[in-house]
């Protein structure tokens, strides 16, 4: 081994605020307050691993103490005996101390007692406890008093990554610093760097590669990266690089999901196997299928793909292969990778839940549009087809009614008496809030018309709502907002705790944004302007039995389109 080797993240450790990535607020604000003289006497460095903390703290401690260092910016020099005796980790004005070793209250007696005595060569005695946040609550308390009213001469520096262990008495005599997650455009530049300067060849698509897989911290960005040199040599290229990290290959991802498209429940066994005969782990692979997924989804929102933290020719896929999803199916398809992460903790054979899993995403049934279909009704109907809504329903849907000329009907009470509450649903930040500009409105024929079938609807989205349902009674629409009255508070709490799942439901069956208010009879009425004035069975249609007569050849067809049951 060679005895002149530095790994990367010591020797290229920032020796300056400027130098340091990712955490401008920090190092300005520290700068800031030395060149003014407001320094604080005791500070605490949050945040995740590997984001800078403990560099920061050293930079600090080299800043206050540096003689030049108000001729240099308020800069550490790095050239004056005391910023090079801090450096080496030879000053006796700066301590840094390991809270995971020195927990007890003994040692926090002795810290005390040597941070009496002023500073030998600098300005300052400076010390540093990193994982602070490891010391038991007896050497806490042991420092409250020194930590409140210490010398003049004295700057403690603490640094942990597990902020909510600390305990709320030492928090509120810091001044609390967090650090940021180092974003993979800053970890890329610095590695970009860090190659140029040591010779090393190393592509773009590498690059990236060990960025996100540094998930945020420099110093492990650095380690992959040193990892990388030793394996591939001094030219990384990105397929030996996989090698040496074990990564996954985007292809593989591409290849899964290409399946999933062709619904080929047959392959999930094959890519399963191929899972494990890589050497995959199993929860890395469900946790990149869920980025990708998420990936794909982004692109078919978006229509973007500058959100993607992807090569660019990856990018490209990506918009190809967004088409051959819809939203809503993708959506699903994310909520069962994100539940086979969880089941995959506890599992005894993580396999099968692997198996099982893209099993169900191949067989995933289809989300079917709007208008596909109505123009399948008007079909059998001999109509003209429907103008194109892209906008995903589940398979119970309404049959248009012929609209009449008779006024706007209202749906009745489901309940014999109703309890008016004290106050209506109508705050933005609760039930009440209106969907956007563009969005479309719907008449109050219609909606009385399709408001039972919403509550079969209803059924297989939430079963808490499905239950409320009959108790709410349909008061009208106006523009986009349906006016609803509630027999109770506990039907306002429950509406308000559910308004996603609710507003969600609404956009699903009735194919548009919509709004709802929920409160008393006489006020959602007003609100609501034009009264529905005849009843709707929505109870009935709801609770009742199913009638026994015979369907017409329409509704036989869609019954057989949509692979309804008699119930």
């Amino acid at each position: 081994m060679s005895e002149t080797f530095q790994v990367t993240a010591r020797k290229w450790r920032p020796m300056r605020f400027d130098d340091v990535v990712g955490q401008e607020h920090v190092t300005r604000t520290l700068k800031n307050a030395i060149r003014e003289g407001r320094l604080a006497h005791a500070f605490l460095f949050t945040g995740q691993r590997g984001c800078g903390k403990t560099t920061v703290a050293r930079l600090l401690a080299k800043a206050v103490n540096c003689t030049n260092a108000a001729a240099n910016d308020y800069e550490p020099c790095n050239t004056c005996d005391n910023c090079l005796s801090i450096t080496d980790g030879r000053s006796m004005d700066v301590a840094e101390i390991d809270g995971a070793s020195n927990n007890g209250v003994d040692d926090v007696r002795g810290l005390r007692e040597n941070v009496k005595y002023p500073p030998l060569q600098g300005a300052y005695k400076v010390i540093i406890i990193d994982e602070v946040h490891m010391l038991s609550s007896a050497a806490f308390n042991a420092l409250l008093k020194t930590l409140e009213e210490p010398p003049k001469h004295l700057i403690f520096i603490f640094a942990t990554t597990e902020v909510q262990k600390v305990l709320p008495t030492i928090l509120s005599r810091t001044q609390r610093y967090d650090f940021r997650r180092i974003q993979i455009e800053e970890i890329t530049g610095l590695l970009r760097k860090i190659a140029t300067a040591d010779g090393i060849t190393i592509d773009d698509d590498a690059l990236l590669m060990i960025a996100k897989k540094a998930d945020g911290s420099a110093r492990d960005a650095e380690s992959i990266f040193d990892q990388a040199v030793a394996y591939c040599g001094m030219t990384v290229e990105t397929a030996r690089l996989r090698e040496a990290l074990a990564l996954i290959d985007l292809d593989f991802y591409f290849e899964v999901t290409t399946a999933i498209a062709a619904r080929e429940p047959k392959r999930a066994f094959e890519l399963a196997s191929e899972v494990i005969s890589r050497g995959y782990d199993i929860e890395e692979f469900l946790g990149g299928l869920l980025e990708h997924l998420r990936n794909i989804l982004t692109v078919s929102i978006t229509h973007e793909t500058k959100l993607l933290e992807v090569a660019r020719t990856d990018a490209e896929r990506y918009v190809a292969l967004a088409k051959d999803f819809a939203e809503a199916d993708l959506i699903r398809l994310v909520r069962l990778a994100q539940q086979a992460s969880e089941k995959l903790r506890v599992a005894q054979q993580p396999r099968i839940v692997l198996e099982v899993t893209l099993v169900e995403m191949m067989m995933l049934e289809r989300a079917i549009e709007l208008s596909q279909l109505l123009d399948e009704v008007r079909a059998l109907r001999g109509g003209a087809p429907a103008a194109r809504v892209p906008v995903a329903v589940a398979p119970a849907l309404p049959i248009p009614e012929k609209k009449s000329n008779a006024a706007p009907q209202v749906v009745t009470k489901t309940t014999a008496a109703t309890k008016t509450p004290s106050s209506p649903i109508s705050h933005p930040s609760s039930v009440s809030k209106e969907p956007e500009a563009e969005a479309r409105s719907i008449s109050p024929e219609d909606l009385a018309s399709r408001w039972a079938l919403f509550g079969d609807f209803l059924k297989t989205k939430s079963r808490p709502l499905h239950s409320i349902l009959p108790d709410l009674e349909l008061c009208g629409v106006r523009r986009s907002t349906i006016y609803l009255a509630t027999t109770g508070s506990h039907h306002r709490d429950m509406l308000a705790t559910m308004k996603d799942e609710m507003q969600l439901a609404l956009r699903e069956f009735f194919g548009m944004p919509l709004a709802f208010e929920a409160g008393p009879k006489r006020d959602m009425q007003a609100r609501a302007g034009t009264p529905i004035l005849q009843p709707s069975p929505v109870a009935a249609a709801m609770d009742a039995p199913k009638p026994s007569s015979d369907r017409t050849e329409l509704e036989i067809a869609l019954m057989e389109r949509l692979g309804a049951q008699e119930v």
